[in-house]
This record gives structure tokens, C-alpha cells and sequence, in this order.
């Protein structure tokens, strides 16, 4: 991975984006509306998540000077009981229905426009829409999660490949209104990592697209209960390794993932899996640097390797993580 000193949490905020996820995120001290292009482009792939990470608090209020007029200051997880919205200095969005049955999240790029007044014109063009599993009263109506072709929210039809213009205006120093046809008022909340991540080409473990090598990190599930990761052996095999994961905001895009060892799975007797050279014995922890890619990627990075994941969607989940 290239080691390219990125300056402060700016280079991070460079290139704007808007995500709408099950929560909602956080400013950045030192940045103007002159600092920040006002259109959202993916955020240079080779930035080493160390440098940019390495002295960032986490925040959940907007800088005290910051304008409402300032792109930086937008930047973060945003949410009400209903709908939830994340703008990523990646260049993605994410807007996620909470109380819409079943749950809903439509994912894309955006593009962020001062109005010229208190606020920003948001286009977002979605990628792909997801809906959680759903299960009626008496279970009259099952249906699996899946990916679908459109989305209604706040007045307005979502569609992949198809731009819609929303307005978002600051109405004080931890809330949002965003507006389509019809308005909601979001909450800054910090930023959460969640769900399931992948290497691609591997749809199904037992026939992978592409061939991995012994110790390549497969993939990595960050749940509150247990997560997992999987890690490669020679000849076309994997084990599991299950344990605690916990995931926090260091800055935008950013987080330390810690893993602690439980129990293994499907590892030979007396053998310590390993992943991106280092172990997991039972009981030791690992802590990864994390950072939020364009397109529903992570790049993961412990001790300089690191592994590129995709986020996966599980069609018995009802919810959106």
C-alpha cells in the first residue's frame, strides 16, 4: 500500500459525498467552503489510512465556526426515526428508510451544491437499492431481502442509474433538514461501522471466482453479538475465526476495527490462523485501521497489508446491517 502523507483530515475531505444509512456523523475543524470542491469524486484510492487517521478525536457536533454554508460541515451520519442519511468523503451516499416495511436502503454518489443561501443542492444517483427481509402479521407475506428497482422517499422516486435534487440546509449545530417534495428534520449522530465485508470474486466460498493464497483475509463480519473472519489456507481452503469486534469513528471514513479472539472453526487442530501476517490466537486481539472506498468498498490494514472488501447483504436480514 503506498505511504502517501495526506494532509490532515482535509485530504480526507477533499472530494464531498452523501451516504443515508441505519444511523447518522461528524464535522471537521479547519476547513472552509474554499477547502472543499463542491462536487462529490471518489477520494484518492492510495491515501494510507494511518496518516490520515493518526491524531483525529471523534465528533459528534459540527466545528464551532464552521458556516452553514461550509461543505466540511456536512460531512457525517445523519438521522431521525425514519429516514437516516451519511455523507461520505468518499463520494457515496447511503439513504436508508427506518420504519418503512420492509427496511430500505438506497446507495449511490452524490454530487454536493452550495444554493447560494443557507444550504446545498444534493443529485443523488443511486447504484443499487436494497430492502431487508420481510415477514407480515401471521406471516401472511414472506419476502427475502433483495435488491430492487426503485425506492419512494420524501416525495421523490429512486432509481439506479437515474440522478434525483434534494435540499439539505443546516437548522442548527447538530441538525439537517433535508428536503425532496416532502421534508425531515436528521440529528448528527457518530458514525457507525457495521455488517459484512468480502473480497470479490467470492460469491460463494466453495467456488470462488478467483483463487485466494494461504493467509489472505477472506472476509470479516463486525456484529455486536459475534463477529467472524475468514482466512485463507493452501489447496482452496478456509477456517473461521469468531470473535469480539469493535468498531470506532476516528474521522471521516475512518475507523480502528479490534478483534478479539474466541474460537475457531474449520482450522486444523494446533494450527493459529493467520491473516495479513499476523495471528489470531484465542484471547489475543489485532486492531485494524479501516477506510470507507468508494462504491461499498473498505480497504482493512493491519500492519501495513491490507485487504479491499466488498459489503455484502444478507437476504435473511431484516435489518439494514
Amino acid at each position: 500500500m503506498a505511504s502517501r502523507r495526506v494532509r490532515g483530515v482535509l485530504g480526507g475531505l477533499g472530494r464531498v459525498g452523501l451516504v443515508l444509512v441505519v444511523g447518522c456523523g461528524a464535522g471537521t475543524p479547519g476547513a472552509s467552503s474554499a477547502d472543499v470542491p463542491t462536487s462529490v469524486t471518489p477520494a484518492a484510492a492510495d491515501a494510507a489510512p494511518s496518516d490520515a487517521a493518526a491524531g483525529v478525536p471523534p465528533s459528534d457536533a459540527a466545528p464551532p465556526d464552521a458556516a452553514p454554508s461550509d461543505a466540511a460541515a456536512a460531512i457525517g451520519w445523519w438521522r431521525s426515526d425514519d429516514v437516516c442519511l451519511e455523507l461520505f468523503a468518499n463520494g457515496d451516499f447511503e439513504l436508508s428508510l427506518m420504519r418503512h416495511e420492509p427496511k430500505v436502503m438506497v446507495m449511490g454518489s452524490g454530487r454536493l451544491t452550495p444554493d447560494g443561501g443557507q444550504g446545498f443542492t444534493l443529485a443523488l444517483t443511486p447504484a443499487r437499492i436494497w430492502k431487508g427481509r420481510y415477514v407480515s402479521r401471521c406471516r401472511k407475506d414472506v419476502a427475502s431481502g433483495d435488491f430492487i428497482a426503485e425506492q419512494e422517499a420524501l416525495g421523490l422516486t429512486f432509481k439506479p442509474g437515474a440522478a434525483s435534487e434534494l435540499k439539505l440546509r443546516r437548522v442548527g449545530a447538530t441538525q439537517v433538514e433535508l428536503c425532496g417534495q416532502q421534508c425531515a428534520t436528521l440529528t448528527r449522530e457518530t458514525p457507525a461501522l457495521v455488517a459484512r465485508w468480502r473480497r470479490a470474486e467470492l460469491s460463494y466460498p466453495d467456488h470462488p471466482e478467483r483463487a485466494w493464497q494461504a493467509e489472505d483475509l477472506l472476509e470479516i463480519a463486525l456484529d455486536r453479538q459475534l463477529g467472524h473472519i475468514w482466512t485463507g489456507f493452501a489447496d482452496g481452503k478456509f477456517g473461521t475465526v469468531y470473535g469480539q469486534t469493535e468498531a470506532r469513528y476516528v474521522g471521516p471514513d475512518r475507523f480502528t476495527v479490534t478483534f478479539t479472539t474466541e474460537r475457531y472453526a474449520d482450522v486444523p487442530e494446533g494450527v493459529t490462523p493467520e491473516a495479513l501476517g499476523v495471528s489470531f490466537p484465542v484471547g489475543g486481539r489485532q486492531v485494524f485501521e479501516v477506510r470507507r472506498l468508494p462504491g461499498e468498498r473498505m480497504e482493512l490494514c493491519v500492519e501495513r497489508r491490507c485487504a479491499t472488501l466488498e459489503r455484502q447483504f444478507d437476504s435473511s436480514h431484516y435489518d439494514l446491517d
